[in-house]
């Protein structure tokens, strides 16, 4: 069977047609990589971006770190005055902190006379990396509070001050480490009614340390 004249003319043409692409396709000298000066000026670039960043992100970090120590004290107090009205009976909590220790030890409290439970939220909060201080009515030596079978504070008693005080009452106090107790990132508890009445504050609310 002969092929078609028509059919095979057309492919003659498509046979010598050049591909009209082809000079695309060929890979040119130069067209990958970057230069030296190029990844000079990147480099450059991070470290600044770096330099900005990092101490916002590492005052982020010492934030949450006291706002996860702080919401384990406040939940520590309210469950001793939830066990003393229980179990009518009083309830002491003890919180202790050593700054001086080598290194510095994880804030720790106790109920009654039981072992002395860390305060770092299962282990996320390595020692040092908070500081804490507790005082009854403005007194930094009285580091316990104690609840009656009502709920109520037995000691340290409150002052009947005009006008009152913010350090009347139990307070405790977390800060970042690095800073001073007055820094404006600490947050506290403050036990501040006869009734056991908590809240929580944060910078120049909080009371200083005596």
């Amino acid at each position: 069977m002969k092929t078609p004249p028509i059919l095979l003319k057309l492919l003659h043409k498509c046979a010598a047609k050049p591909t009209p692409n082809f000079h695309k396709t060929v890979s040119r000298k130069g067209d990958g990589g970057f230069t030296l000066l190029e990844v000079l000026v990147i480099a450059l670039i991070i470290g600044i971006l770096s330099s900005i960043a990092a101490p916002s992100w590492q005052g982020f970090i010492n934030r949450q770190r006291v706002r996860t120590v702080n919401d384990r004290v406040l939940q520590t107090l309210r469950t001793a005055q939830s066990e003393a009205k229980r179990t009518k009976r009083d309830v002491t909590v003890t919180f202790n902190y050593d700054p001086n220790a080598n290194p510095p030890v994880k804030p720790t409290f106790t109920i009654d006379t039981n072992t002395p439970q860390n305060l770092d939220a299962g282990g996320e909060i390595k020692p040092g990396q908070v500081k804490l201080f507790a005082q009854g009515n403005g007194v930094s030596t009285i580091k316990s509070i104690t609840f009656n079978y009502q709920g109520w504070i037995t000691s340290p008693s409150i002052q009947s001050r005009t006008p009152r005080q913010l350090t009347d009452g139990f307070t405790v106090t977390i800060y970042p480490p690095g800073s001073l107790p007055n820094t404006a990132a600490k947050q506290c508890v403050i036990v501040e009614t006869l009734i056991g009445g908590m809240r929580t504050a944060e910078g120049n609310d909080c009371p200083p340390p005596s």
